[in-house]
């Protein structure tokens, strides 16, 4: 049985820290379409391509449940988009882990993270909009083809941004994991 270390845990609490921060703070923008800009998936994305699915999948939820309390009091907490952050840590840490065998190439950081993007942040993110009461009222009238086109633009702008933000910052948060060189 292999055991999580203390800098593990540390490593993820600290993912999931600077998730809730990117997910709360002037980075993020607020669209009348019920969309957000928000860079907060980049921590989770590093927490799972590091640290495995598991902890990405726990980081990613604790960001979601966490993030939401502080900004509303847990008032429009919904497991549907809790269910989108889960996959959204897990999903990319088992193709980076198992599908391409952790090569950190441009390549295969972008092969992991597309799929779940066009996935979570673009069809199941978009349906849990069209369908959920809170936001479902400024959707009346919008079929739910063109709030997919609409975030169509989005979706693959921040998917450009993650993708080199990820790729430059995991060697990073390998050699942080290492223990580093302490010169």
């Amino acid at each position: 049985m292999r055991w999580v270390t203390t800098r593990q845990l540390t490593f993820a609490a600290m993912f999931a820290a600077l998730a809730i921060v990117l997910s709360i703070f002037p980075l993020t923008f607020y669209l009348p379409s019920g969309s957000r800009i928000t860079f907060r998936e980049i921590p989770i994305f590093l927490c799972s391509f590091s640290l495995g699915p598991v902890f990405g999948g726990l980081c990613a939820f604790v960001a979601d449940l966490v993030g939401t309390f502080i900004t509303n009091s847990g008032k429009n907490w919904d497991i549907l988009f809790s269910l989108n952050s889960v996959l959204t840590g897990i999903l990319p840490g088992l193709l980076f882990k198992y599908v391409f065998h952790k090569q950190s190439s441009m390549l295969y950081i972008a092969s992991s993270i597309i799929p779940v993007n066009i996935l979570v942040s673009w069809f199941l993110s978009t349906l849990w909009l069209h369908v959920n009461p809170v936001y479902s009222a400024a959707f009346s009238g919008i079929p739910f083809w063109a709030h997919l086109l609409f975030r169509l633009l989005l979706v693959a702008s921040l998917t450009a941004v993650q993708i080199v933000t990820v790729r430059y910052l995991y060697p990073v948060t390998m050699k942080g994991l290492k223990g580093g060189d302490h010169s």
